[in-house]
């Protein structure tokens, strides 16, 4: 028997201050989510250039958008989310976990109660969702569910996403039928509306369509280059739920068989109705301000998901959205160009820093890591990259190996380097180059700190490993000059 709605959790004490400042904020005027003016440009064209009169027009109330949280990091994610949401998406805009919670004014669903105790109880990926039902029937403070463990509660959170993925689907057809176009992101993914509307504006959603971009299970972080965010048309709603939701069920037996919850969401999709995957990157992925790779193929690419988003990093783009529109009066799309602007061309790259990770060498960023000579491309390497990228194969770089100093002067020999890394161990690539001390890239990420860690290899002693990055902000930004974005031309830079 499930446990009725009137239950709440003891909260914390911090959590129950959080809730109780958004419960009175919510009842004030919406935030607008607008832009900012300060951006370089060039490259390709934006989706939909300010003005184009869109093939299908689209109202924001049948875009809807289910955001899933989970149990344990409802109160933390959502509070920010909602208070930095024009009040007018409120309708529009569906929370999904996996427990029935309430916040404030707002309801959560608790996509998986729909399945019998019976399922549940002989699921063992499903006992941390038993254990919170039981937490949640005596009033018992779910947090300490929680595992010390990152590595170990990420394995939890995406075993209870395979189970909630097509629950979630089945829950926003529940709720808003017949709206045009599903959009499904986590808590900590930020959407904009503006470039939203009209990218989904170019499509028919009287045809089966999704769009999302594919994980690869090969990497350490499969959905960092990508990110999370996926779309249904409301075509593809009405064929796998109308007239057809015992199907639902059929899968049921099947979930725990499956990699993760993209795979479970894949073959469920291709199997029943036979629609075909879109992707669309950069426009969504899984970057956020500070780990954008800025550079040629993004920057113009209008920004419509980013993920990861802190709520500090949320309220700063709210923040520049709003004086964007409110002050500069600016209409066009948002591009990663105008993230560049506002985030990081203010920033002191001048200068290395110490226990810093400007994510040269990180597992999304192949693409743009610059091989060493002696190296040679591999045509192979290149199938096992994200398939919205295609390798820059200019020139390769003098090896930076014995120092840091000496990493900075490769960098600084490669004409479209445009930063540097380096780890005091040898550490991948994730490319041709395998691993290696001294990272380039032609791409500009700020990256983050990143203090000395040490990490145990099989057979060999622990190592302990320590960061330095530079930039080349100054040939960054003379490449910026000369990018031109269709439609932003008479733009101050």
């Amino acid at each position: 028997m499930m446990p009725s709605r009137t239950g709440r959790f003891r909260l914390a004490p911090r959590l129950i201050g959080f809730a109780a400042a958004l419960y009175a904020i919510i009842w004030v005027s919406g935030f607008p989510r607008h832009y900012d003016d300060e951006e370089l440009h060039r490259d390709p064209p934006p989706d939909k250039p300010a003005g184009l009169k869109l093939p299908y027009p689209l109202e924001f109330d049948h875009i809807i958008v289910s955001v899933k949280t989970t149990a344990v990091d409802a109160y933390d994610l959502l509070p920010p989310l909602l208070l930095l949401t024009e009040q007018k998406y409120y309708d529009s805009m569906i929370l999904m976990s996996d427990l029935r919670m309430d916040l404030g004014a707002f309801h959560i669903e608790d996509v998986l109660d729909r399945y019998t105790m019976e399922f549940i109880s002989s699921q063992p990926q499903l006992e941390r969702y038993a254990q919170q039902l039981h937490y949640y029937r005596y009033k018992i403070d779910i947090d300490p569910l929680r595992e010390d463990n990152h590595a170990r509660e990420r394995e939890v959170q995406s075993n209870l996403d395979k189970y909630k993925m097509l629950r979630m689907l089945h829950r926003a057809w529940e709720l808003r039928p017949e709206r045009k176009w599903y959009v499904f992101a986590q808590a900590d993914a930020y959407l904009n509306r503006n470039n939203l509307e009209a990218w989904l504006g170019q499509y028919d959603s009287s045809e089966p369509t999704m769009f999302a971009n594919s994980p690869d299970p090969s990497l350490p972080e499969p959905s960092a280059l990508g990110g999370t965010t996926f779309v249904v048309s409301v075509q593809v709603m009405r064929n796998l739920f109308k007239d057809r939701e015992n199907n639902l069920n059929q899968w049921n037996q099947k979930i725990q068989d499956f990699p993760s919850s993209f795979e479970t969401l894949h073959t469920a999709l291709t199997t029943e109705i036979s629609v075909d995957l879109n992707s669309t990157w950069p426009g969504l992925s899984g970057f956020h301000p500070a780990t954008v790779p800025y550079g040629a193929g993004m920057w113009c690419e209008p920004v419509i998901a980013l993920h990861s988003v802190s709520p500090q990093a949320r309220s700063d783009i709210w923040r520049f959205e709003h004086d964007r529109t409110e002050l500069h009066h600016v209409r066009d799309p948002l591009t990663f160009a105008d993230l560049w602007g506002r985030f990081l061309q203010a920033e002191d790259m001048a200068h290395y820093r110490e226990n810093w990770d400007n994510l040269s060498s990180g597992p999304d960023n192949a693409k743009w890591n610059i091989l060493f000579e002696g190296v040679q491309y591999s045509t192979h390497a290149q199938h096992h990259l994200h398939h919205h990228t295609i390798r820059d194969t200019k020139g390769n770089a003098p090896a930076g190996e014995n120092s840091w100093e000496s990493c900075q002067e490769a960098c600084n020999n490669h004409e479209h380097c445009m930063q540097w890394s380096y780890s005091s161990s040898a550490t991948p690539n994730w490319n041709e180059n395998g691993k290696t001390r001294c990272h380039l890239s032609r791409s500009m990420r700020l990256g983050e700190y990143k203090g000395p860690i040490e990490i145990e290899r099989e057979g060999e002693e622990t190592q302990k490993i320590e960061w330095k990055s530079g930039w080349r902000k100054d040939r960054f930004e003379a490449w910026a000059r000369n990018q031109r974005c269709k439609g932003q031309q008479n733009k101050k830079n």
